[in-house]
């Protein structure tokens, strides 16, 4: 289960990333073959940093931070994770450029270069955020069942323990009564014959189906 998770999130978040490399103003520049060519190949250029931040953001920030409640180092985790996500994308862009654009990547001003990283690079810790939001959510949904299945066995084991222990008095006194009609031919021994094992089955049966 945990991989086909993990699997449906990199498809979707693949989709996304996808459509919105689609930009308006490369359609009107470029033949529609060009952009959606150009938008495959943003996909598995900066993906990779995506890949990144999400297994640091799981594997690291979420035990030894988030799950201890360190958010100061959780904080700055995030600021160097950011940053090593731009270093990486810097160079992805500068791979991009050379096959989108097919000229002299040197050519290019420095801050284009920088620019198309960074914004990637926010896309890559979005996605890592997006990571941890999950697994929140999912470890909070899991405590709640865990919680639910507990306080019904603990109801389950005190209705079995009141089984063990039926009202013993109540027991006898009620079958002394019933022998004590019986021997005497009273008509209302059948109707307390009747009556406590009313009160037996609801406290056996009923009291169970409420757990």
């Amino acid at each position: 289960m945990r991989l086909i998770r993990h699997l449906a999130f990199w498809i979707v978040y693949c989709l996304y990333f996808y459509l919105q490399s689609i930009s308006p103003d490369c359609i009107k520049e470029l033949d529609p073959k060009d952009v959606f060519s150009f938008a495959f190949t943003s996909l598995y250029c900066f993906l990779p940093a995506c890949i990144f931040s999400v297994y640091v953001s799981l594997e690291v920030l979420y035990p030894f931070f988030l799950r201890k409640k360190k958010y100061i180092p959780l904080f700055l985790s995030f600021f160097l994770l950011f940053g090593i996500c731009v270093c990486m994308n810097y160079y992805f862009s500068l791979l991009f450029l050379k096959i989108s654009c097919n000229c002299n990547v040197d050519d290019i001003i420095f801050l284009r270069k920088f620019t198309l990283g960074y914004l990637n690079s926010q896309n890559a810790i979005i996605a890592g955020a997006l990571a941890l939001g999950i697994r929140l959510t999912r470890n909070w949904y899991l405590f709640k069942e865990e919680n639910l299945r507990l306080a019904s066995e603990k109801a389950r084991t005190s209705l079995n323990l009141e089984k063990v222990k039926i009202h013993p008095d109540f027991l006898l006194l009620s079958l002394d009564n019933i022998v004590a009609h019986i021997r005497t031919g009273s008509p209302e021994a059948a109707d307390q014959i009747v009556d406590l094992s009313d009160r037996l089955s609801r406290w056996l049966y009923e009291e169970e189906d409420l757990v």
